[in-house]
C-alpha cells in the first residue's frame, strides 16, 4: 500500500510546482588559450592543452592554438585570448568579426 501512495503523492506535489525551461544557445570549449563558442547540437569534442577539436552536425572546427580550420578550410591565425563563435550556421566569427577562409 505504501508504494502505490508514493507516486500519487509525487504527482500531486510536482503538479502544483511551476517549471521553467531553459534553452541553451550552445557551450564553450577552451584550449591553448582559445575559446570556441559552439552550437548546441549532437557533437563530439575534445579540448585542452593540445587545442580544440569540435565535430558537430552543422560544423567541424579545430585549432592547435595557432591556426583555425573550419570544415576543412584554413581560417587563418589565432592568438591566445581569441574567441571563435561557430553558433551561426555558415559564419565564423573571431572576436566578433566575421572571418573568411584564407585563399591559397
Amino acid at each position: 500500500m505504501k508504494w502505490s501512495v508514493l507516486p500519487l503523492l509525487a504527482v500531486l506535489v510536482l503538479g502544483s510546482c511551476k517549471f521553467k525551461a531553459v534553452v541553451s544557445t550552445g557551450t564553450e570549449l577552451k584550449g591553448q588559450g582559445i575559446t570556441f563558442q559552439v552550437p548546441d547540437e549532437t557533437s563530439s569534442s575534445s579540448s585542452g592543452t593540445g587545442g580544440i577539436e569540435f565535430n558537430g552536425e552543422s560544423v567541424k572546427a579545430k585549432t592547435d592554438g595557432k591556426t583555425l580550420t573550419v570544415d576543412g578550410k584554413d581560417y587563418g591565425a589565432l592568438k591566445s585570448g581569441d574567441v571563435v563563435n561557430l553558433r551561426d550556421k555558415g559564419k565564423v566569427l573571431v572576436n566578433g568579426a566575421e572571418r573568411s577562409p584564407v585563399t591559397p
